[in-house]
């Protein structure tokens, strides 16, 4: 009995071993299930640009291969707050915007990673995300015919943090070999206007992370400096990514920078001294509050705060003219300026006595836009080649509707930035207690959409512009708010007047002469009875329908109609080949064409 059941127990555990080992060996041989989707490498940008094509197809975002395709409008990846901004390109460097009215100021420092392959075949694009203040950058590395790794870098300026500045890495490698990249980290360039002041290490208890502060100096104009601050993290990249992993990184990047300082003050070390402690304070205290949010809340907090601010918004149909600006560059010239502009109020910080003054500058609209549309004005939509170009394009803006009586109202920061820009795109100006539109009837060929236009402190407009089946534009408003007193009339307020409700209403365009406004807008209706007797027009009617081949050129790109060119050029072919049958038929008919018969003679048979 014994026996057997030592046997019994060799057996057993004979089975044991043997079951492992087979089990073992059949997991070295069966093929391994890669974790990460595999995509072919001259599929693998699109498929990463397909996420976006909803935001690409609405005009929220541009697409740019590298190098760029033909057909794109070339933008440059900016992104910024109104304090700090940045490209996610190799030449573009830390700006400090001190001033919305001065040029950017570079601080020669590049917090960017920037990663590359000397291997492996590489192609990318990048992606402006206006709608969330995002700029993206997809890259793919071709590992076989089969097989590709791509990287994702995703760049902002957050938009509530004004000094952080966020950069997240994810290099996924699919394939089974192992993915080398040549990584580039962050650089500083020195020139004969920048000193460093400071550079050490830095690390917070609580928080494993490890960081480098470097305190510098910046020589300006007058005999001035700005000290800064900058944190940035200290990231160790492994250039060799395994098969089938993925690596993340999320790179902070904490900036704090002075006023202007006269050279004279900084001289005096105690002086200088207080300014150093005093930035570096405000940058390690910024970072430690940042440390305790996981990177996708404050995504979140980044992209909501923009999606805010971009409630209010201009769409224009899309044209096929040559040479005509669409919805595109309209959306990324707007976000360019708002990227320079400050957001005081999404400061969670700011004092109420403060925001309550931000807030009632945002509503002190009064004699806003005072001249012509600013679509006719070709300067002021011109896109940046580099940072320094986002800098004095947004100069210019702010110049132009601040002397065209909407200084008080961009008090407010990006929010009042973008009221007076859509004002100053559709003509509208305030007047004492009334908002007129003041677009040319004749100029209006496309559909417009002016969407939640500030109108008193509680309410907004929206307005639309729409081209008919008869050429003819109509003009449709609406307000979001149903209890509100709000009146409109068409040029001239010859005809009655309308109330506004939630549901649009309808006015045709129409031309006076002398000329008006093409909508006036008031909440006074006693004050709309009087301007009716003030207008004092001759002659009011419905603007004529545009030329219907200047409609045909915005919308199919030539002048011939909804047909595509080759059909008009294939009619006017086949009709000169039957009229030159035709000819040949008449011709014939009156002998012009005269047939001998060749007779052959019989052969002789001998």
């Amino acid at each position: 009995m014994f026996v057997f059941f030592v046997r019994s127990r060799r057996a057993f555990f004979l089975f044991i071993l043997a079951a492992t080992l087979v089990l073992y060996l059949l997991s070295k041989w069966t093929p391994r299930r890669s974790n990460y989707k595999n995509i072919l490498y001259d599929a693998c940008i699109q498929a990463r640009l397909e996420d976006f094509a909803s935001d690409a197809a609405n005009m929220n975002a541009i697409f740019n291969h590298e190098p760029i395709h033909y057909g794109e409008l070339a933008s440059l990846p900016f992104t910024g707050n109104g304090y700090l901004g940045i490209s996610l390109s190799a030449q573009s460097h830390l700006q400090l915007i001190s001033d919305t009215n001065a040029p950017f100021i570079s601080t020669g420092y590049s917090p960017i990673i920037q990663i590359s392959s000397n291997i492996w075949e590489g192609s990318s694009a990048t992606i402006l995300h206006m709608n969330h203040g995002l700029v993206r950058r997809v890259q793919c590395f071709k590992i076989s015919e089969t097989r590709s790794a791509y990287v994702t870098h995703l760049l902002y300026a957050h938009r509530r943090r004004p000094s952080l500045i966020i950069q997240e890495i994810s290099i996924v490698n699919p394939s089974e070999q192992t993915l080398d990249l040549d990584i580039r980290l962050p650089k500083q360039i020195l020139n004969n206007d920048f000193k460093q002041l400071e550079k050490e290490d830095y690390e917070i208890d609580s928080s494993n992370e490890k960081f480098t502060i470097t305190t510098n100096q910046i020589s300006l104009r007058k005999h001035n400096s700005i000290l800064f601050v900058i944190i940035t993290s200290k990231i160790s990249f492994n250039s060799h990514v395994k098969p089938d992993s993925q690596d993340k990184h999320v790179i902070l990047t904490v900036s704090k920078f002075s006023p202007p300082l006269h050279d004279d003050n900084l001289r005096n070390a105690t002086y200088l001294k207080q300014w150093q402690n005093t930035l570096q304070k405000q940058a390690k205290d910024e970072l430690t509050e940042v440390l305790g949010i996981k990177p996708k809340n404050l995504l979140k907090e980044h992209t909501d705060t923009w999606s805010s601010i971009w409630e209010s918004g201009f769409s224009i149909s899309h044209s096929l003219a040559p040479s005509v600006m669409n919805g595109d560059a309209i959306n990324r010239t707007i976000y360019y300026v708002l990227s320079a502009t400050r957001s005081p109020l999404y400061n969670s910080k700011l004092d109420e006595t403060k925001r309550l003054e931000y807030n009632q500058s945002l509503f002190q609209i009064d004699q806003c836009y005072e001249s012509h549309s600013t679509l006719v004005g070709d300067r002021l939509w011109r896109a940046p080649g580099d940072d320094l170009a986002v800098s004095q394009l947004s100069i210019l803006w702010h110049s132009t509707l601040s002397k065209k009586g909407c200084f008080t109202l961009m008090k407010s920061g990006v929010n009042g930035m973008l009221q007076s820009m859509l004002l100053s795109i559709g003509g509208i100006r305030f007047r004492n207690h009334h908002l007129e539109m003041n677009l040319d009837p004749k100029e209006l060929h496309r559909d417009m959409f002016f969407r939640l236009i500030h109108f008193g402190k509680e309410y907004y407009i929206n307005i639309s512009i729409t081209v008919g089946q008869d050429n003819r534009a109509v003009i449709d408003v609406s307000i979001n708010n149903d209890n509100t007193q709000t009146y409109a009339c068409d040029a001239g307020c010859l005809d009655s007047y309308t109330k506004l409700s939630t549901k649009p209403v309808r006015f045709p365009v129409k031309m006076t002469n002398p000329s008006t406004a093409i909508l006036y807008i008031t909440e006074d209706l006693e004050y709309m009875k009087q301007l009716k007797e003030t207008l004092h027009v001759k002659e009011v009617e419905i603007a004529p329908p545009h030329a219907h081949d200047i409609l045909a050129l915005h919308r199919h790109g030539h002048k011939l109609g909804g047909l595509p060119v080759i059909f008009w050029i294939a009619l006017a072919f086949l009709i000169v080949i039957f009229h030159l049958f035709l000819l040949k038929i008449v011709l014939n008919e009156m002998g012009f064409f005269k047939h001998t018969t060749i007779i052959h003679p019989r052969p002789r048979i001998l």
